[in-house]
């Protein structure tokens, strides 16, 4: 068994979710009721390529490979490689995802590093989504902005019905939530129902393709994250933040300057109704991403457990 103590330390918000955040999430799960947070991964990417990441790709390495065993009885074998874009689905940031290069600040990333975290190769050299890869344990707590800010029947946040302080106060007093050092935030905007509803990109009578608004957490919250101590805000919508996002500001604050994790396209309807059915909007929450050294992303591969 590995020493805690040998570990590398965890870096930005992460290092809030200590053992003792761990066990104190074990005391909240209730039922048993495993509920799944993930896209498909093979499911249509929102925005075509170029424009957008690549649809995943299965390459057959094996299909059917007939073995003898050599007593009259065969084996049959298949395998295959996959090509994935690590942000295409329900997935993670890592830090070394968004930096920014600012007036009287040498750092590009967080924690103070520079561009050479992730140049001339490519790759991060220390702040790559393999700090999460040993695994995410902690407590999860469901803002349901949808019920908070629109009609008792209402799917989804509409255009423009962003998320500033004010409805995310009044979401968690109207859920009876208090935040901790080391929760993780998820953000349900409905965004699965607006897709399928109106779609991510419309198209104008002329044939031009644009892009339908997101609603997301306003700039106004940051501060209120920070002195929560969270360690993730995860959305179901494409960025966490608005979109359009022509500057990524909230990107840049929560990742450079906060060293805050996002999550982004997570699958949370299931997890909404059921928080709604029982008024119960806190769970342990489970993530383990994938554990390739250096990447800037990862698929979520989360669940909930209530």
């Amino acid at each position: 068994m590995t020493d805690s103590s040998s570990r590398p330390p965890r870096l930005g918000a992460f290092r809030y979710v200590d053992q003792a955040k761990v066990l104190s999430a074990l005391s909240i799960v209730r039922h048993g009721d495993v509920v799944s947070l993930n896209l498909p991964l093979d499911g249509p990417p929102l925005v075509d390529s170029p424009a957008g990441r690549p649809a995943l790709r299965r390459i057959a390495r094996m299909h059917n490979q007939i073995r003898p065993r050599g007593d009259g009885s065969f084996v049959v074998v298949s395998d295959d490689v996959v090509e994935l874009a690590m942000q295409g689905s329900t997935h993670w940031d890592a830090l070394a995802h968004w930096g920014a290069i600012e007036p009287n600040d040498a750092a590009v990333y967080f924690g103070g590093a520079g561009l050479d975290e992730t140049f001339p190769e490519f790759r991060a050299k220390t702040l790559g989504i393999d700090q999460l890869a040993g695994g995410v344990v902690t407590r999860g707590v469901l803002l349901d902005l949808v019920r908070e800010v629109e009609a008792p029947d209402a799917l989804f946040l509409e255009d423009e019905h962003n998320i500033g302080l004010a409805e995310v106060q009044a979401c968690l007093q109207r859920e009876h939530i208090d935040l901790a050092a080391g929760d993780a935030v998820f953000i349900y905007t409905g965004f699965q129902h607006r897709l399928r509803e109106r779609g991510f990109l419309p198209k104008a009578p002329d044939g031009t393709v644009g892009q339908a608004p997101a609603p997301g957490l306003r700039l106004d919250t940051l501060d209120f994250w920070k002195d929560a101590r969270i360690f993730a805000l995860c959305s179901d919508n494409p960025s966490v933040e608005p979109i359009p996002m022509p500057t990524g500001r909230f990107h840049t604050i929560a990742l450079k300057h906060l060293g805050i994790q996002l999550g982004e396209l997570f699958a949370l309807d299931e997890l909404a109704a059921k928080c709604r059915g029982d008024g119960v909007y806190e769970f342990l929450f489970v993530s383990i991403p994938l554990n390739v050294q250096g990447t800037f992303g990862s698929p979520g591969n989360a669940v909930a457990i209530r």
